[in-house]
């Protein structure tokens, strides 16, 4: 099928119905996208979906050459990458500076904690329910175990080596 597409909006709504083997006729990447990146975004899409894009304007025809799709797939993937450096940079920098702490930890009380872990390991509450009344998500839950085995397995080492 031949899409004949005249801005932006209506681009997204043909890309989602997009089969292989469909063709968009665009005037310009301008009419249709607001930036480079949405442009490359617009052009993967396509691409994905097994459809060809031609605009008249730049003198773009997928049909013949899939180049296109090859080199905006690529480019997409290059932005990623250096917005992610330049995230992890910006981290690392306020880190140093000490402004980046990272996620406050969530506080349990220890002594319900060892109460109610102490019923989870006994059989008697599972573990859905342990972390339900020390309201805590199944990663954080069983992190917070094994710090607390290794503890008490640092506490009993301890105790060996005073004997």
């Amino acid at each position: 099928m031949m899409y004949i597409i005249a801005n932006g909006e209506e681009l997204m709504d043909v890309v989602k119905r997009l089969k292989p083997g469909d063709c968009i006729e665009i005037e310009s990447f301008a009419s249709v996208a607001e930036s480079g990146k949405d442009m490359l975004a617009m052009i993967n899409a396509i691409g994905e979906k097994g459809a060809d894009l031609v605009s008249h304007h730049e003198g773009v025809d997928t049909v013949s050459s899939k180049m296109l799709f090859v080199v905006g797939k690529e480019l997409l993937q290059l932005d990623l990458q250096q917005q992610r450096k330049k995230q992890r940079t910006g981290i690392e920098k306020a880190k140093e500076e000490g402004k980046y702490k990272g996620r406050k930890p969530i506080l349990v009380d220890e002594s319900l904690f060892e109460e109610i872990v102490g019923l989870w390991k006994n059989g008697e509450i599972t573990a859905r329910q342990a972390m339900a009344r020390l309201q805590l998500k199944s990663n954080t839950f069983y992190r917070r175990i094994k710090a607390w085995e290794a503890k008490i397995e640092e506490r009993a080492k301890g105790g060996m080596a005073n004997e």
